[in-house]
């Protein structure tokens, strides 16, 4: 049996007909409160818990051998915690942001997810991935996109030269399938990201040739932009920002994937290709 968790998530979504082709017993844990109907196209038993209440995951945990672990790391103690006898592999879904310099609960969550794994006995695999893109909403790129087709222009924090790596969906799930199999994996945490780092500014300029459009970058300076998110806040404005979003923008985010490269076979492609294959290089509207 196989268990995945956070199956209804952007990554779940393009995880699960790979697992389905497997033609092994498979089983996702989700929330009373999450989509259901998300699942249906894929044959999977739901079982309902929440890993916020450990005494709830013992039905999911059943007789289950590997689980996939697509929820967030911060639920990692819960889950270790209720583990069965003869689980062969848990493949852990973490983060860059464990990386962050920026003072964070967000951060620190990541951290200790992280910490209770590497301190386990069980058999795991851990994955850090890079900023995710790929097809439909990935909350990354395809807002970034969104804005460009409507705009044209961009509000860029700072000059746009933190360094980004991001990672196509697809290779991800690649990565995930080789955790789970690969002998060399085992107790070993994993870099993922794009094959080459490149500026934020260049990032946004990729965007724009994807989809045909020359995309006018405005840069703002970072004391602007925290003063004016503080003038709003006090003016009970409350937009759904906060400084350590526009802080971490100023963070490169790139990392060395040979580790990945030698023992998962891990073979991201280039993030024009990807771009084309999303948006197949469209002209503008």
């Amino acid at each position: 049996m196989i268990l995945v968790t956070g199956a209804t998530g952007y990554t779940g979504r393009f995880l699960l007909p790979r697992l389905a082709g497997w033609g092994q017993p498979l089983r996702c844990l989700v929330r009373p409160t999450s989509d259901q109907g998300l699942l249906a196209p894929w044959p999977v038993e739901i079982c309902t818990g929440d890993l916020e209440h450990p005494s709830s995951l013992n039905p999911a945990l059943a007789g289950v051998r590997l689980v996939f672990h697509l929820a967030h790391i911060r639920y990692t103690p819960a889950l270790l915690a209720t583990a069965p006898a003869g689980l062969e592999r848990v493949v852990l879904l973490s983060s860059q942001r464990r990386y962050s310099r920026v003072p964070s609960p967000s951060v620190a969550e990541v951290i200790a997810g992280e910490e209770s794994a590497l301190g386990s006995p069980l058999p795991w695999t851990l994955l850090r991935p890079t900023m995710i893109y790929g097809p439909g909403e990935d909350r990354n790129l395809s807002r970034l996109a969104a804005y460009l087709r409507r705009r044209r222009w961009i509000p860029v924090c700072g000059d746009g030269r933190a360094l980004q790596q991001p990672l196509h969906v697809e290779d991800l799930v690649e990565a995930l399938l080789a955790a789970a199999r690969s002998p060399a994996a085992l107790r070993r945490s994993y870099d993922l990201a794009g094959p080459e780092p490149l500026s934020y500014n260049a990032l946004i300029d990729q965007v724009g040739a994807a989809l045909g459009i020359s995309a006018r970058r405005i840069h703002l300076p970072l004391s602007l932009v925290l003063a004016g998110l503080w003038v709003a806040r006090k003016a009970g404005l409350g937009p759904d920002l906060e400084p350590e979003q526009f802080l971490r923008l100023q963070e490169d985010k790139h990392c060395s994937i040979e580790a990945a490269r030698a023992e998962l076979g891990f073979a991201p492609r280039p993030l024009a290709a990807g771009l084309a294959q999303i948006y197949g290089g469209g002209a503008a509207p």
